[in-house]
């Protein structure tokens, strides 16, 4: 389906660097030490070190550029590899781990931890802990891992939808840009326009890149894709086919000095859109309308509200796609694009004609046509939500399909469900209850950013209205990091406090709040969420009744059972005779 995450990739992780910041005589950074000793990729250790200080080094520290960050590395089959960085106090040391997982939250812990051992002079840990996640054999998601004492962690699972606040790119993208920007940001991804970001903090900026494409799911950036820039690149933001890259703003005054041709331009820092286009007025209105209304709602700030509301916009857009699916026995189930244009209204055929010419689209279609045509058949929360809200134009056309498939061809249909399992649901807002006074700094926040949104200025002499392509806060933004930053790690951890046993009483539901003597309810997935200061020093300071390592955390912790992923569409023996 176009997405450039490899599977089943060979470790967790291919190469682990320490690299020194390029001292004022150097010809550049430098590798003080690497694991695996006799890793031999000359290209990647030549590269990675050049993405390890992406900003202007002059008078610059980690409080300034912030501490976590993440570039991306593409392979030769157009796989992304993920440099998970984090920078020393002082800017002077910066670790990464080069992986094929985008484990975003469970990578920048093991970091920490990493640098920890580093400052400490632990050799041994330092060694042990490095073979211990290099030789670890790849756990399916949900598996609890244990590689120490302070090393406790779940495999995330990249099926669900990204929530606030357990996903870190999520949340500060939210937090950071407010909704208006947030549309035309979306619009433009779209569109597939050439695109940068910038931010002083990289912790930031990166997040807002990788937040961002998030919600374009179930598709996905097929283009230039560079989540920081470093400066011996910048002439890649003259680049004449689609892009999206984010820049330090320490670099941005060179960028601006290149020849900038139609590039749509987001500062995180002023919360500031420019762009050329009308992408946003391009869409439907009643999408955009319903996307707007969705975004601002205070329930949508938490939990899965959020991505929810763009799968939805993404589900009324191209949700017709199962009508144009064109069927004849014995031949192979094409895409039919007449179809899929010609049945609806105006304002959604002139978007339809310039989408089916997207590369994002025509991955996504060419993805489930091969999953069709080979018989493995799918189903994810893209199509539920698509039967959900019944957003195909003539939805009981695709039924009646599925129904003459199986009828005439003997082909294999399981049941698929029609509507969200509503022991997830409840489980999920007895999590966010129960833990209300543990969040509310993070609502706060999200509370003071939506108060602010009322407030637009004038650029120029133009005014900034709710559609303007070009909109500008009343003031900046504070970014995320100077607003104690949301820190989140995957894993159970005891509660400070004992709690009483509770059990949610729900007809045909087996889910519960505490640990269940009944082996069937397994396996369990447990999600902590730690509301922490991001240390802006080297060395950890572990709190005695966690062992997440990071001080003043808050937490809640929930185990609930997933129910069996509704059945997938299965064509194997589709047309058997």
């Amino acid at each position: 389906m176009g997405s450039r995450i490899k599977e089943n990739p060979e470790s967790p992780f291919e190469v682990f660097l320490e690299v020194a910041h390029p001292g004022t005589h150097s010809s550049g950074p430098e590798v003080r030490r690497q694991y695996p000793e006799d890793y031999t990729d000359q290209e990647t250790l030549l590269t990675v070190p050049k993405f390890c200080f992406p900003f202007s080094m002059d008078s610059l520290t980690v409080s300034q550029v912030g501490q976590n960050f993440t570039f991306v590395l593409t392979d030769i089959e157009s796989k992304q590899r993920f440099g998970f960085c984090r920078l020393s106090s002082g800017a002077q040391t910066c670790y990464c781990i080069l992986s094929y997982l985008p484990w975003f939250e469970v990578f920048y812990k093991l970091l920490n931890i990493v640098a920890d051992y580093t400052i400490k002079g632990q050799e041994s840990q330092w060694q042990e802990f490095l073979v211990s996640l290099h030789t670890l054999p790849i756990p399916e998601p949900g598996v609890p891992v244990h590689l120490g004492v302070h090393s406790f962690f779940t495999v995330p699972d990249a099926r669900e939808l990204p929530s606030i606040p357990e996903n870190r790119n999520l949340t500060e993208y939210f937090v950071a840009v407010d909704v208006n920007n947030m549309l035309h940001l979306y619009a433009s991804m779209l569109y597939e326009r050439r695109i940068l970001i910038c931010c002083s903090k990289l912790s930031t900026l990166t997040a807002c890149v990788h937040g961002s494409t998030a919600m374009l799911f179930p598709m996905h950036w097929q283009h230039v894709y560079i989540p920081v820039l470093p400066p011996h690149l910048l002439d890649y933001c003259c680049a004449p086919m689609p892009y999206l890259i984010g820049v330090h703003s320490s670099l941005m005054e060179k960028v601006r000095g290149l020849a900038l041709d139609d590039v749509v331009v987001l500062n995180v820092d002023t919360n500031t859109l420019e762009t050329p286009y009308d992408d946003l007025q391009s869409l439907p209105n009643d999408v955009v309308s319903s996307l707007k209304s969705r975004l601002r709602k205070v329930s949508t700030t938490t939990g899965d509200g959020v991505a929810r509301a763009f799968l939805r916009s993404q589900a009324a857009l191209f949700g017709s796609y199962r009508d144009a699916l064109h069927i004849q026995p014995e031949e192979h189930i094409t895409f039919n694009e007449e179809t899929f244009v010609s049945h609806r209204s105006s304002a959604m055929r002139q978007f339809l004609q310039n989408a089916i010419q997207l590369q994002l689209f025509k991955q996504f279609i060419d993805g489930r046509l091969d999953l069709l045509n080979s018989g493995e058949g799918f189903s994810d929360i893209f199509e539920e939500e698509i039967s959900l809200g019944e957003y195909a134009g003539s939805d009981k056309t695709y039924h009646q399909w599925l129904f003459t498939v199986k009828k005439g061809g003997g082909a294999i249909f399981n049941t698929v469900k029609t509507r969200a399992n509503p022991a997830m649901k409840t489980v999920y807002k007895f999590a966010k209850d129960h833990a209300k006074m543990r969040i509310k700094e993070v609502k706060s926040r999200l509370k003071q950013k939506e108060q602010a949104e009322n407030g637009f200025s004038t650029v120029g002499s133009v005014v900034i209205d709710d559609e303007s392509p070009a909109v500008k806060r009343e003031g900046p933004m504070t970014s995320l990091d100077d607003q104690k930053p949301i820190t989140v790690h995957f894993g159970q951890v005891p509660l400070p406090q004992a709690r009483p046993t509770m059990m949610l009483k729900r007809p045909s539901s087996n889910v519960s709040l505490e640990s269940s003597g009944d082996h069937s309810l397994r396996p369990t997935r447990h999600y902590t969420v730690f509301l922490s200061e991001d240390s802006s020093g080297d060395e950890l300071q572990y709190d005695e009744d966690s062992i997440s390592g990071f001080p003043d955390s808050f937490l809640f912790s929930v185990p609930f059972e997933w129910s069996p992923l509704y059945a997938a569409l299965s064509l194997s023996a589709l047309f058997t005779h």
